[in-house]
């Protein structure tokens, strides 16, 4: 038995020149597996410690028992040698030359190479990140950035001394430590976008993520990693996300900040009115009418007005209006038609005790969405708003279309739209 482990020793050995480059004890060599007087058919040889693994482990060695002669019998092995075999529980090591495995099974890993310094990198898919001595930053839900184009989720944070697999692994530059960003998500973010950006900030130093490919991305970085943050930056605006707690887990948490770009919009009910004539109107006989609609849609960020200010959101209300006339109605249903321009006044919204004047947008004139866009800053935790404004219908007499001779040359006459109700959900974490 003596001889037989001493060639496993000899193939173990050969083996560690032919594959992963490992590190192994003076003394590390094979052992059988006993306990009683029952041996355990996989012996262990070790203690090994290969390259791209985090701790010492041993390997596996299968044996079967061979007749040789009379009273003699060999241990064969049988095929490779397979690392990562757990000691097999109430047994005890043991050879028949009565050495001993070393007292402290604890060995370094072989060198690695060393990573550039201050250069970010991405771990392929899958390729479990941590290395020795890590140390897992809040794993859970994920952590939530948002932009206008996309979302960032943060899954978990570690910090190590190495990383990467046996064929990749590499070791931190003096000084820096190896910080893994985990990602659950990453739609949206061009780091070649004039407007967007990412990077890790810690203490006074920026390090840019210039790329974006895998789901792990690593930087050696220097410093106290407890104030590191994950920067995403969207045209001019910059959303932190410390890495030491992870504590946005989801819209609500980032309101503030503009995570909440979702908008749930309610329109009001559409109303119409005829036109009130005052006395004199109404003794020439005027007559019209006025429809309107009108909706409300909040937004956090809009392309061509950008940002707004701090704790405010835009408000974009949408009026569409339909009016008839006003004409001219003549003795003898003879009429007085007139080529009418509209246009819209003081537009204002009533937002917490307080008159906002609105600025006008572009008009659409399509079938989903039409109506005059008017915009306003409300304050981003209000859910209500009260819409007024004024629609002013004014022009000449058109002498082609109309055939009555009394008829004023012209006309003009404001439709008061007064206290719409505007209901909008409000934005994530606002209540």
């Amino acid at each position: 038995m003596g001889a037989s482990l001493e060639e496993i020793d000899a193939a173990w050995k050969q083996a560690l020149t032919n594959g992963v480059k490992a590190n192994v004890a003076d003394d590390s060599r094979c052992y059988l597996q006993v306990s009683g007087e029952t041996v355990a058919e996989t012996a262990v040889c070790g203690p090994v410690h290969y390259l791209g693994d985090d701790d010492t482990t041993w390997d596996g060695a299968q044996w079967e028992s061979a007749a040789d002669g009379k009273d003699k019998y060999t241990l064969k092995h049988l095929s490779t040698f397979t690392p990562g075999q757990e000691l097999q529980a109430n047994t005890e090591l043991y050879r028949p030359d009565n050495k001993e495995p070393p007292v402290d099974l604890t060995l370094n890993e072989p060198e690695a190479p060393v990573a550039e310094k201050d250069q970010p990198f991405w771990l392929p898919v899958a390729q479990a990140p941590v290395g020795p001595g890590s140390t897992t930053m809040r794993p859970g839900e994920p952590a939530i950035l948002k932009s206008p184009v996309g979302t960032v989720g943060v899954i978990s944070v570690e910090i190590s001394d190495r990383v990467g697999g046996a064929g990749n692994r590499q070791q931190a530059p003096e000084d820096t430590q190896f910080l893994t960003i985990n990602f659950s998500e990453l739609t949206g973010f061009k780091p070649s976008s004039d407007v967007s950006a990412m990077a890790v900030v810690v203490e006074d130093k920026t390090y840019p993520i210039e790329t974006a490919d895998g789901q792990s991305m690593v930087i050696p970085v220097a410093g106290d990693l407890d104030t590191a943050l994950l920067r995403l930056t969207y045209d001019g605006l910059d959303q932190d996300l410390p890495l030491s707690d992870l504590a946005r887990t989801d819209d609500a948490v980032a309101a503030g900040l503009y995570s909440g770009l979702e908008t749930e919009p309610k329109e009001s009910e559409s109303r119409s009115g005829e036109m009130e004539m005052n006395a004199a109107m109404a003794a020439n006989s005027f007559s019209g009418s006025l429809s309107y609609s009108v909706k409300a849609e909040r937004l956090a960020y809009d392309q061509e007005r950008k940002w707004p200010a701090a704790g405010m959101s835009w408000l974009k209300v949408t009026l569409d209006t339909y009016a008839r006339g006003p004409r001219w109605d003549g003795e003898s249903y003879r009429i007085g038609v007139y080529g009418l321009t509209k246009t819209i006044e003081a537009p204002t919204l009533q937002v917490d005790g307080k008159s906002i004047t609105g600025e006008v947008g572009d008009l659409n004139d399509g079938l989903f969405g039409a109506g005059q866009e008017i915009w306003y800053q409300v304050p981003a935790a209000s859910p209500q708003a009260t819409f007024s404004a004024d629609v002013k219908m004014a022009g000449a007499l058109k002498p082609g279309s109309s055939n009555a001779k009394n008829a004023p040359a012209s006309v003009e006459h404001i439709y008061q739209i007064r206290d719409v109700n505007l209901e909008f959900a409000p934005l994530p974490g606002n209540g």
